[in-house]
Order: C-alpha cells, then sequence, then structure tokens
C-alpha cells in the first residue's frame, strides 16, 4: 500500500510519531480488550459488551491487536509501510467486530485510534513521496475518499437491515395491492414440509427451486430457522422488525445526505461532467476498454477509463436516485405528498419489487468492483481511497496524466 520510501525526505517527525503513537495504543487497547473477553469478560458486560464470544472472533480481534501494534512499530523507521501494516490491523478489528455483531464505542476505540494512525502515517509519506515521483498522482479529493467509505458503511448496514425487513414479509409483487386474494407475486420465498422434513424454497416467475440452509430454512437439522434469509446475513440477526427499520431508516438519510454532499461539490468542481458523464469520445473507446479489461490490460491513469465511466455513471446518476426514489414510494407520507411517484412505478408493490432488485444490482455492483480491484492492484487501488494518491501508468500531454 506504500510506495517506495527510498528517497523519501522530509517526513515531518509529528506524523510520524502520532501515526507510531496512535497504532500502538489502539494495540495495547485491543490486546486488553482481548484479554478481558478471555479472562474477565463480566468487566467488558459491566460496559456493554456482554455477548457471549467466539473462537474466531478473539482471534481476529487478537490478529488486529498484532498488527496495529507491528505497524505503529515500523512506522518509525519507515513511516508508509507501517501506517499500510496498522490499516490490515484494523480491518482484522473491523472483520472482528462483524463477527462479533458489536460495534460498541468499547470495541469501537481500537478502531477509530488504529485508523488514525495508520491514516495520517499513509497520507504523510504519500504527500511527500509524490513531490519527487512524477507517476504518483493527487487523484482523489478528500470529499470522494470521504463519501465512498461512507457509502460504503451505509449500504452494508441497508443492505443487512434491509434483508431483515424483508423477512417480515418474503413475496414481491407487481402491482399496487398484494395479499393472500391476488395473484401477482414473482418471487416468494417459504419453507414447506417435504418427505425427508421441513425444506426451504424459493419460488421465482412461477419456477420453484430447493434452497434448503440458505433462504427458506437454514440453521442446524434439530434445530431450523424458518426465515427468508438467515440470521448472518440480517442486522439484527434474530427477528426483529422494529430495530431493522430503526437501522435501515437511519443510514437510507445518511446515504441521501451524503449523495447530496457529494453531488452538489462533484457539480461544483466539474467532477461530475469531467469524469462520470460519458462524452462521444468515450462511447467510441468503450469497446477497446471492454476488451483490455476481459484481457486484463489495466490503464492507470489520472482520470476514468470509459468502462469505469460507464459503471459509475450508471450507480450516481441511475442506481442511486433509483433507489432512494422507490424506497420514498413505499412510504404513505411521503404518497400523501408526491402520489405521483406511486403512479410512475406502478404501484407500491412494483416500487417495492424495484427496490429490492436493484439492491441485487448494487451486490453486483460491488462484486464485481472488488473483482476489479483485486485484479487492477489492490494496493494502488486501495490506496488512493485511503490517501487520495495513485501510481499512473498512462503518460499524457505535458507529462499528464490521461
Amino acid at each position: 500500500m506504500a510506495v517506495m520510501e527510498q528517497g523519501v525526505s522530509g517526513l515531518d517527525p509529528g506524523a510520524r510519531n502520532a501515526a507510531a503513537g496512535l497504532s500502538i495504543v489502539a494495540a495495547l487497547a485491543g490486546a486488553a480488550i482481548v484479554a478481558m473477553l478471555l479472562a474477565a469478560p463480566a468487566v467488558l458486560a459491566a460496559w456493554g459488551v456482554d455477548r457471549p464470544v467466539d473462537a474466531l472472533t478473539l482471534s481476529l480481534l487478537a490478529a488486529g491487536a498484532v498488527f496495529m501494534l507491528l505497524g505503529g512499530v515500523i512506522a518509525v523507521p519507515r513511516l508508509g509501510l507501517g501506517g499500510a501494516i496498522a490499516l490490515i490491523g484494523v480491518l482484522f478489528w473491523l472483520c472482528g467486530c462483524i463477527s462479533f455483531k458489536s460495534f460498541g464505542w468499547v470495541l469501537g476505540a481500537p478502531l477509530l485510534l488504529g485508523f488514525l494512525g495508520a491514516f495520517t502515517g499513509m497520507v504523510s509519506h504519500d504527500r511527500r513521496a509524490a513531490d519527487g515521483d512524477a507517476t504518483l498522482v493527487y487523484r482523489q479529493s478528500g470529499l470522494t475518499r470521504l463519501t465512498h467509505w461512507v457509502w460504503a458503511v451505509a449500504m452494508f448496514f441497508l443492505l443487512l437491515s434491509g434483508l431483515q425487513i424483508f423477512n417480515a414479509r418474503p413475496n414481491l409483487y407487481i402491482g399496487q395491492q398484494s395479499g393472500f386474494g391476488f395473484d401477482n407475486s414473482i418471487l416468494d420465498i417459504y419453507a414447506v414440509n417435504g418427505p425427508n422434513g421441513p425444506a426451504g424454497q424459493t419460488k421465482l416467475f412461477g419456477h420453484t427451486f430447493d434452497t434448503t440452509g440458505v433462504l427458506g430454512m437454514s440453521g442446524a437439522a434439530d434445530r431450523p430457522v424458518f426465515t427468508a434469509f438467515p440470521g448472518w446475513a440480517t442486522i439484527p440477526s434474530y427477528r426483529d422488525l422494529a430495530t431493522g427499520r430503526v437501522v435501515h431508516f437511519f443510514f437510507a438519510w445518511v446515504l441521501v445526505g451524503t449523495l447530496a454532499i457529494w453531488l452538489i461539490n462533484a457539480l461544483a468542481i466539474g467532477h461530475l461532467w469531467r469524469d462520470i458523464v460519458l462524452k462521444p469520445r468515450d462511447l467510441r473507446a468503450l469497446p477497446r476498454d471492454i476488451l483490455d479489461h476481459l484481457r486484463l490490460r489495466f490503464a492507470h491513469g489520472r482520470s476514468y477509463t470509459p468502462l469505469q465511466k460507464l459503471a459509475y455513471f450508471a450507480v450516481f446518476v441511475v442506481a442511486f436516485p433509483l433507489i432512494i426514489a422507490t424506497g420514498l414510494t413505499m412510504s404513505p407520507n411521503f404518497d400523501a405528498t408526491l402520489p405521483w411517484l406511486v403512479d410512475l412505478f406502478g404501484g407500491r408493490q412494483t416500487a417495492r419489487t424495484i427496490h429490492f432488485f436493484t439492491m441485487l444490482a448494487f451486490v453486483l455492483f460491488f462484486v464485481v468492483h472488488i473483482v476489479m480491484v483485486v485484479l487492477a492492484n489492490p494496493i494502488n487501488e486501495l490506496r488512493s481511497m485511503i490517501t487520495g494518491y495513485y501510481r499512473t501508468n498512462v503518460r499524457g500531454r505535458e507529462g499528464e496524466e490521461r
């Protein structure tokens, strides 16, 4: 994640000390939490960490503490590398929190301190390194990086809380109304009594599939759980529609507010027109860019390639507005204010169906996005969304990157 540190001079001692200190403090706090989870869980229970812990969670949290400590120590002689290692520790700790299904302030403190340490080290190093390296360019602004990670967190909670809400009515319909007296469902997830006992089934456009263990019925054979989506895929993990709705609506407004901030900034600085909207030259170059991606030939330039522009245009200009509009259409209060939205989407049930499949499109985009990041150079791609700096390989006019 860090660029070569040889030849990087003039690093700020304050940044070095802050990066190392924050990472080490985060590691020590994390180690203390892991020790208490093992030896004295009652102490943490008094602070709200009262869930039973398993071996996977403990191993992830312990690995996080170790890497944050290692990163803090290495940051003293090699700031960028130390920051990158500390960030790996932060990611381990985050995975531990997800496995633990707890994000209280006790577990969040090492996460925040470790991230600040890693971020300080990586940004300070890359800023200095870019002064003497023409191939290292500042590609992503601070606001772009901030909104990117806020969206990632918001979409995570929206997806899992949305599946909790879907479990309360695991059917999708076309039209304004739904119920037992209507034959307009296109998706049904349910459990049935089969010859070998209970089984999960999914019916999509009239075709029935056996989805036992994943959809409709999950869990151990002696203690089956009859929900559309299993507990590990929902927030909360147990049946709680009210909490699921609270979480979903909260992060929905986080998503809307962040998108509004991004859009205003993108219009003001020309980012939307320059980097997102497809131009005629982009459309002409699109077939070749698709072919290059299929051949795993990636161009690392200052601006997005035509295929990247197409993908981001579909997300920002089509998918985000669509999922927000269909979500609002399902609100009776909003329907009273803008009743034409219901007619626009062909009924509230149709809006719910579009909302669900747009969510699936986001999941597909996420999978493809991660695969492309891994194939294109995960260190370089991830660094650009953390420090803003990006190593290029495409030369343009006057030494600028295309």
